[in-house]
């Protein structure tokens, strides 16, 4: 059933526990940016970091040389600064919460992980990170298009607010983000990121419906 809850709700600023190991009710149709009509035109280009990160772009120190990292998912955003901060965010596609958790001392901030259920069966997880809060309790299943946070630059308090957002495989999930949710192994080889990690940017349009008017369109 819709909106059935397998946990007890977790308030921001709780001690976040282990994420929870149950998969969405209803598979995944069809996929939405996570805010906004037009998938490219909130995500960085890929060549300047400052207007924000795609998947495996190398990440550069504050004078722009290379540090060795590879960024890990995408960085979107709509607006200069912090304008954007606030901004409701939708699920991606239709899914289940599997974990919330207050990291305002990891780099990622507050975040929120759900896991799809594709077409072929595949489980993807989902990651919404540096938000300014969220708006999800944990197994409970929530339907494409619905808001599930804010947009914010916790874990980032010297940037500006964007989503981070990164996606990956249930050996990702079972290997890592069990133990720790905010696993991000941006240092590692890119062939070892590839074992765990996908772009979500091509993972939402696989299965991008156009929008139309309303920023919630009903499971058809």
């Amino acid at each position: 059933m819709l909106g059935a809850s397998f946990a007890m709700p977790r308030k921001e600023g709780e001690s976040p526990e282990l994420p929870l190991d149950v998969f969405p009710e209803r598979t995944a149709t069809y996929s939405l940016p996570p805010f906004g009509n037009d998938l490219e035109a909130i995500m960085g280009d890929g060549v300047f970091p400052g207007l924000g990160y795609r998947h495996l772009q190398e990440t550069v120190n504050v004078d722009y040389s290379l540090d060795g990292g590879h960024h890990i998912g995408v960085d979107f955003n709509c607006g200069d600064f912090d304008e954007d901060l606030g901004t409701p965010l939708r699920l991606i596609m239709n899914g289940v919460c599997v974990f919330v958790g207050d990291g305002d001392y990891r780099d990622l901030g507050k975040i929120a992980m759900f896991c799809h259920r594709l077409p072929d069966g595949t489980l993807i997880y989902t990651r919404y990170c540096h938000l300014d809060s969220w708006d999800a309790e944990v197994g409970t299943n929530y339907r494409a298009g619905e808001i599930i946070g804010t947009m914010g630059k916790s874990g980032w308090p010297n940037g500006f607010s964007h989503l981070h957002f990164d996606a990956g495989n249930r050996e990702l999930f079972e290997r890592h983000w069990q133990e720790d949710p905010w696993w991000y192994p941006n240092r590692a080889p890119v062939s070892y990121i590839n074992r765990f990690f996908v772009d979500p940017a091509e993972l939402i349009q696989r299965y991008l419906r156009r929008l139309k008017n309303s920023p919630h369109i009903p499971e058809e």
